[in-house]
C-alpha cells in the first residue's frame, strides 16, 4: 500500500508541475500580448488561443490535484455529527456519487475528443484533440484519486474519516 501511495504522490506532484509551467506559460504570453499589441503596435495570432487551451488543461488536472488534497467546497457540518457508522456510509455514498460523476464526464470526453480530432483550431493548427483530451485525462486522475479516497474511507476509523491530511 505504501507504493501506491508513494506512486500517487509523485503523480499528484507532476499534475502541480504541469499546473504551474501552464501557469507561468499563460503569465509570460498574457504579458507578451500586451507588450506586442500597446508597444510593438503589431497583434499575435497565437497567444490568445493557446492562454486558453492551456487554462482548459490547468483547471481539469488541478481539479484532480484539489480533489485528492480535500479542498473542493463541502459541508461537511452534518457528517461531523453523524454517528461513525452513518458518518462512513455518508461519506463513502457521496464518493461513490463522484466517481459516477468522473466515470460519466471520462467517457463523455473521450468520445468527445476522438470526435474532434480532425478539427483544427484556428490560431495554433493543432488538432482539437489537444483541447478535449483535458477532459479524460483530468477524469482519469480523478477516478484514480477517488479510488484512493474510498480505500481510505473504508479503512481508517470514524473519527479520523473528516481529517485533512492522509
Amino acid at each position: 500500500m505504501k507504493a501506491v501511495r508513494n506512486l500517487l504522490d509523485l503523480s499528484e506532484l507532476a499534475l502541480a508541475v504541469v499546473c504551474v509551467i501552464a501557469f507561468v506559460a499563460m503569465f509570460v504570453l498574457g504579458i507578451a500580448t500586451v507588450v506586442f499589441r500597446y508597444v510593438i503596435e503589431s497583434s499575435l495570432a497565437f497567444p490568445d488561443e493557446l492562454i486558453r487551451y492551456l487554462f482548459i488543461w490547468m483547471i481539469f488536472l488541478g481539479s484532480a490535484i484539489a480533489f485528492r488534497r480535500n479542498m473542493h467546497a463541502a459541508i461537511g457540518i452534518l457528517v461531523a455529527h453523524l454517528p461513525p457508522v452513518l458518518k462512513r456510509s455518508a461519506l463513502i455514498l457521496a464518493t461513490l456519487a463522484c466517481v459516477l460523476f468522473f466515470a460519466v464526464l471520462f467517457r463523455s470526453g473521450l468520445l468527445l475528443t476522438l470526435r474532434v480530432q480532425a478539427q483544427i483550431s484556428p490560431a495554433l493548427e493543432v488538432s482539437m484533440a489537444w483541447v478535449y483530451g483535458a477532459i479524460p485525462a483530468g477524469m482519469a486522475f480523478l477516478l484514480i484519486y477517488a479510488a484512493e479516497l474510498l480505500a481510505r474511507q473504508w479503512r481508517l476509523p470514524a473519527d479520523q474519516l473528516l481529517a485533512d491530511d492522509h
